[in-house]
């Protein structure tokens, strides 16, 4: 053994402890997220990466073991880990061309293992001990044959790999960042204001925090864990945290956004977006035993209060609201600035995109850096209506406002300004959501 190792061990089993705690809680209670499967895979890596290495060669006695368990679970951390962030960003189907890079790390786990088997565990252990004593930059020169090959493999490659992952971890967080339109200023209004923050931004946050962590375990060599036990204990302690918050936060499945206030209730998340309604109306069925009559009569008005104009968006023309779109868009919820929803409505409102005739989902869809079919279940979730209803809502809306300011205005000319493809539709449709034809609206508002 390595000096040092085995006085290590108490320390870097707590950050295994930690994953493997929320891989059973994962297990035993959010089986029916999206991201599960991909949880349980990476925070089992990470278990290996974090402590399992320092419990299996403990346990073997030998170094060489936990060299092995490092060599294949540390690269597949970051790859693993920009998977995760895709599913997070928008709706991601895995193929088996994504996982194309685990060849890597087996790659080197088999050569390591071959060479360990040729040398004998005992002389591989030795060749550790002579490696992390007198470690660098030129001792690959010093050694001859398989020591050599395996000094170049197992440290020079694997390091200058970790290395590599790191980087292109960091420009695809830029990228994400970027598309998303992710902020430093969000975490001070979800900490201090209680204002949503990006699911997605919180878990890359604390992957590129324990990666840091992880970086200086697995760039240092063993003696200077010995040598310096009170900095051993801090990264340990740091690593620790980050991955209790991040196996808590990873709760939330693909929730897009979060508040403070749901953070101590994340277990009740336990749903796809595919199975989301179903699962929720199974938990309301759930707690109608836990209300009184009174409770349940008061929850009841208040789903009613929130949900009419939504559930009938004509209610709300019928009951005198200035309009209809405005209606939908003020039964949306406050969103944080720079979220999907706030930019949905900010180009359709502000830069009035609905007014582009041929308008379609994909155009959308390109302006925010989404992709259709999110855009389309945001829309739907958010307005209570289809997109291509929402925009003909709009465009009605805006077409009573010309009206109003160009009498004389013919159908042709009304329907080319709100957007419409020819006056027939804009007629058809205008008579559909008021009830009245152009012409005889017009009338009755004069």
């Amino acid at each position: 053994m390595i000096p040092g190792t085995v006085s290590l061990t108490p320390f870097f089993v707590i950050c295994g402890l930690v994953c493997l705690f929320w891989l059973l809680v994962h297990c035993f209670m959010a089986s029916r997220l999206d991201t599960f499967k991909l949880v349980i895979l990476l925070l089992f890596i990470v278990f290996l990466t974090a402590g399992g290495d320092v419990m299996l060669g403990s346990l073997t006695g030998s170094d060489a073991v936990s060299h092995l368990v490092i060599l294949i679970s540390a690269p597949a951390i970051i790859p693993l880990s920009c998977i995760y962030f895709a599913h997070l960003s928008t709706p991601f189907h895995s193929k088996p061309e994504h996982f194309f890079w685990v060849v890597i790390p087996i790659a080197l786990f088999t050569a390591a293992l071959l060479i360990t088997l040729l040398k004998g565990v005992p002389e591989t252990d030795l060749l550790l001990e002579k490696i992390y004593s007198g470690y660098h930059l030129g001792l690959d020169k010093t050694l001859e044959g398989l020591d050599r090959v395996y000094y170049i493999l197992t440290v020079v490659v694997f390091r200058g790999l970790m290395a590599l992952e790191t980087v292109i971890m960091l420009v695809y967080c830029g990228i994400l960042i970027k598309r998303h339109h992710l902020k430093p200023s969000n975490w001070w209004g979800f900490l201090f204001k209680g204002r949503k923050i990006s699911v997605l931004q919180v878990q890359m946050t604390l992957s590129l925090f324990i990666l840091a962590g992880f970086s200086v375990k697995v760039f240092l060599h063993v003696p200077f864990y010995r040598l310096h036990p009170v900095v051993t204990l801090w990264v340990v302690a740091i690593i620790s945290l980050l991955l209790f918050f991040f196996g808590m936060f990873a709760l939330f499945g693909t929730k897009e956004f979060i508040t403070e206030e749901e953070v101590g209730s994340a277990l009740r998340y336990n749903f796809s977006r595919e199975n989301k309604a179903l699962v929720t109306e199974e938990m309301v069925l759930d707690m109608l035993d836990d209300l009184s009559g009174d409770s349940l009569t008061h929850v009841i008005s208040r789903i009613s209060m929130n949900k009419d104009a939504l559930s009938d968006p004509f209610s709300v023309r019928r009951a005198g609201a200035p309009s209809l779109s405005a209606a939908l868009f003020g039964n949306a919820k406050n969103w944080d600035e720079g979220s999907l929803v706030t930019r949905f409505q900010h180009l359709m409102q502000d830069e009035e995109l609905f007014l582009q005739p041929g308008l379609t989902l994909g155009d959308v869809a390109l302006r925010l850096d989404s992709n259709k079919t999110y855009i389309s279940k945001m829309v739907n979730q958010t307005y209570g209506v289809g997109f291509p209803e929402l925009l003909n809502i709009m465009r009605v809306d805006y077409a009573e406002l010309y009206i109003r300011k160009n009498k004389n205005a013919s159908q042709e000319e009304i329907a080319k300004a709100s957007g419409f493809l020819s006056a027939s539709s804009f007629n058809s449709t205008f008579k559909r959501i008021t009830g009245y034809t152009p012409k005889v609206w017009a009338s009755r508002k004069a």
